[in-house]
């Protein structure tokens, strides 16, 4: 359970599940899992039935650790774990690791005061506080706390109880005998599963023998299981001694397939000559007279609300990008690369727009909105782009009334007032929106499927999509999975397809009337209509508009994985470094060590040898020379990485070919007989990993920060590169060039078909990145098992802060680039 009345569950088959408060229904999320704990920011935590445990950051599951056998965390965002040792850990969120705290578990609970509760491997209760650990009386198989010391456990023999502080005592909550699990809401309403794998839900607990008005509390409401029937649900009056309880209802909501009526756009007639013309691949659909309905009071005089009669004909408008967006105005903007276009009638292009975003909308005066590679929102107030302050979001839709909703990282739904500077909660979920002119909205699932909501509540439809448009007149345009163009038909509640000839549609936009522009495959624009409009003002908008768009404050991924037929692309604008301290013609390999400096290494080969190291300047905004041993000697550096104490981990191949730990400008070599060595890592505890080789075996050895000697890590013996993340998780590229990540028994590859890759890299806060044979850098997406591509990232050479910010080293001008905050 979470503070904010969330509760997550495994189901039986391993899905994670997060009951939605609001709706009343469980929501699944990606993966298969054992065990889920709540946490801050609706980011739950997970452990796998390998003992792996995992945090969500909102789009895909990060793996931070092993041989766990219980997590527990509170809104705070303190998590502890168990590991089968019985030992107990907890997380350090400024070093990505986790620090060892005296103490035995199997089973944890953190309460929101911070205070940790603990069932030992032998049943014990146990509780720490400031004071140290306290034993508690009884015995437990499992344990749940809220605020003000309200804890709730499960006994060895499946009965219930509850603490009472005061009396030091546990009363049994009657009516319950065969419990296996518990969670408590924060006031400590219990929510159980049973050994049947049913779901009891308390609503409220009444304390009536001795304990204060203030007691008394309200807890979740609702009483539901997974995928189950009300009469699959025990839902028994639950009583204890002392204790009186109402009955929960147990009644889940309905989710029926949904016959959305949104504003109707009436049928449309194909032409029957028009080469580019759109064709509907259902007969005798629409008549092809005008329809000339308005869409909703506010705008009923507005011609854009109108819905076009006739036929579409598409016309290539020559140029290319990534999405489109339309006012309703007939404003027409577009991102190619992370760069904004608005398009001219009069020159018949995209003109650049200054600013950079990656995904785009447009309100009705015509002003662009949009969200940074970082996930911050910004809005154009007419003279200049202005950010919204401690919003972030994945998606954003602007309705022809003016409404903006967004999603954010988690899927959640919110309406952002119109000047920018509130943000309400609404009832939807998705990765995708879409609003309509009467402020109702449409919604990508995460599953794909589409999600009508409006005031009587969200409805789901049997339609997959993964690109979504509404017109000014309420026309509802998407794209399939199949790269099939489709419209909403109110008459039919079904939507009908628009082929356009030898054309492979992935994204579409639309406009006023309803009209829609086409992104293809290829990335070009088709245009069903060039919207009349006053353009005069256009350039003088441009020059008034600043080209920085950093902003400030909190950031998330913009990705949309869930959906089928999307892909996660990151549209990233770079900034050139200062390099001049390093000579031209040299190329400069990268590394950003554990004390987050960027060190830079520049030699250039032959005869002569130039070998210089440089830091990075954050104040300076350059690299300067740092002095070091590897630099005066001239060193060919082959690879090299930095601990946290700023030890300079190196290996040579000239003046000669070694391991080198240097610190202070003095080297030690450390060496493993018989072998020589090719590469290394340092993981974020300090540990250092190395490959060592002899004939054609390449094996990896690791060496523990308080350790003075090198140790085989296993037996496997093909290696070319190596990285390591958070909790020892190593990932290697191996001699055939495959990407291959630790399973504790052997290197598998990832994904299984297999993914080639030159070099891999492993951020410390677990994200994994590679750059392939053709030089592009790729992220690992956990939750689809894929490597996803990052635009514009060609390089040399290149590593990622912390935070995510991928450096480039291009070429050997030098020229090296950052990814912009």
């Amino acid at each position: 359970m979470t503070a904010i009345g969330e509760a997550y569950a495994i189901s039986v088959d391993g899905t994670p599940l997060r009951w939605d408060p609001q709706e009343e229904r469980w929501r699944s999320m990606s993966g298969s899992f054992a065990r889920i704990t709540g946490a801050a920011e609706r980011r739950p935590w997970v452990i796998d039935d390998d003992g792996d445990v995992y945090r969500y950051n909102g789009l895909w599951w990060e793996r931070k650790g092993s041989d766990v056998v219980d997590v527990a965390g509170n809104a705070g965002g303190e998590i502890y774990i168990a590991k089968t040792d019985g030992s107990v850990h907890k997380w350090l969120e400024l070093r990505h690791s986790w620090e060892t705290i005296t103490g035995i578990a199997k089973r944890l609970a953190v309460d929101p005061d911070g205070r940790l509760w603990a069932v030992t491997p032998t049943n014990e209760i146990r509780m720490l506080d400031d004071d140290g650990w306290h034993t508690l009386p009884g015995q437990a198989r499992d344990i749940a706390a809220g605020v003000n010391q309200r804890v709730a456990k499960v006994h060895p023999d499946g009965r219930v109880m509850l603490w009472r502080m005061r009396d030091q005592r546990w009363f049994v909550l009657k009516g319950v005998d065969a419990a296996t699990d518990i969670a408590v809401t924060r006031s400590g309403a219990p929510w159980i599963i049973l050994q049947d794998h049913s779901i009891l839900a308390k609503v409220r607990i009444a304390i009536s023998s001795g304990i204060d008005q203030q007691d008394q509390e309200t807890g979740a409401e609702g009483l539901s299981a997974p995928e189950a029937r009300p009469d699959d649900i025990k839902a028994d009056e639950i009583k204890a001694d002392e204790i009186s309880s109402d009955t929960p209802s147990a009644s889940p909501p309905a989710a029926p397939v949904a016959r959305a009526e949104p504003p109707r756009a009436e049928p449309i007639s194909p032409p029957p000559s028009e080469t580019q013309t759109a064709s509907n691949d259902q007969s005798g659909l629409g008549s092809g007279e005008r329809t000339e309905r308005p869409v909703s009071d506010n705008i009923s005089d507005d011609l854009a609300a109108r819905t076009y009669s006739g036929t579409l004909t598409f016309t290539d408008t020559r140029e290319s990008a990534d999405r489109v967006a339309i006012g309703r105005d007939g404003s027409v903007f577009a991102i190619r690369g992370g760069d904004i276009l608005r398009w001219s009638n009069t020159r018949q292009r995209f003109n650049e727009f200054p600013g950079s975003l990656v995904r785009l909308a447009v309100d009705p005066d015509g002003n662009p909105w949009g969200v940074s590679a970082l996930g911050r929102v910004f809005r154009h107030t007419g003279r200049d782009w202005q950010q919204l302050v401690g919003q972030t979001a994945a998606d954003i839709s602007i309705g022809a009334n003016g409404d903006v909703v967004t999603v954010n990282a988690q899927g959640r739904l919110n309406r952002i007032e119109r000047d920018g500077t509130v943000a309400t909660s609404i009832d939807g979920s998705g990765v995708a929106v879409g609003v309509m002119p009467d402020g109702s909205a449409w919604m990508i699932g995460e599953n794909g499927f589409l999600q009508y909501c409006d005031e009587t509540g969200c409805k789901n439809v049997s339609q997959k999509a993964s690109s979504l448009a509404i017109g000014s007149d309420g026309a509802v345009w998407i794209v399939t999975p199949e790269s099939l163009l489709r419209r909403y038909n109110s008459d039919t509640a079904g939507f009908e397809t628009i082929r356009i000839t030898g054309q492979t549609p992935q994204r579409v936009a639309a406009g006023p009337q309803g009209y829609p522009w086409v992104v293809t495959q290829d990335g070009s624009v088709l245009s069903s209509q060039f919207f009349e409009r006053d353009e005069s003002n256009d350039v003088r908008v441009a020059a008034t508009t600043s080209e920085e768009m950093d902003g400030r404050g909190d950031t998330t991924s913009v990705t949309s994985n869930a959906v089928e037929g999307f892909t996660f692309t990151k549209n990233i604008r770079f900034d050139t470094v200062n390099t001049d301290a390093a000579p031209s013609g040299v190329d400069i390999k990268l590394a950003i060590g554990n004390n987050n400096v960027v060190y830079g290494y520049s030699y250039s080969g032959g005869q002569t040898q130039s070998g210089a190291m440089f830091v990075f300047d954050e104040r300076r905004k350059r690299f300067v020379s740092e002095a070091t041993a590897l630099g005066n000697q001239n060193a060919n550096v082959q690879d090299f990485d930095i601990a946290s104490n700023g030890d300079i981990w190196a290996y040579t191949t000239s003046p000669s070919t070694g391991l080198f730990r240097e610190r202070n400008n003095s080297q030690l070599e450390f060496t493993v007989n018989g072998l020589t060595p090719e590469g290394l890592s340092v993981s974020p505890d300090d540990t250092v990993y190395a490959i060592f080789y002899t004939g054609g075996d390449y094996w990896l050895y690791s060496k523990d920060p308080d350790k003075s000697s090198f140790s085989r890590f296993s037996d496997y013996n093909s290696l070319f590169d190596v990285s390591v993340g958070p909790g020892d998780d190593v990932w290697i590229v191996d001699r055939n060039l495959y990407v291959r990540q630790w399973t504790g028994s052997d290197f598998e590859k990832r994904p299984r078909q297999g993914q080639k890759a030159q070099a891999i890299r492993v951020s410390r806060n677990g994200e994994v990145f590679i750059r392939s044979v053709d030089n592009d850098v790729y992220r690992w997406n956990t939750t689809n098992k894929s490597f996803d591509l990052i635009k514009n990232s060609r390089a040399e050479n290149f590593d990622v802060q912390e935070d995510g910010r991928i450096w480039l080293s291009v070429d050997n001008t030098p020229l090296v680039k950052r990814a912009r905050d």
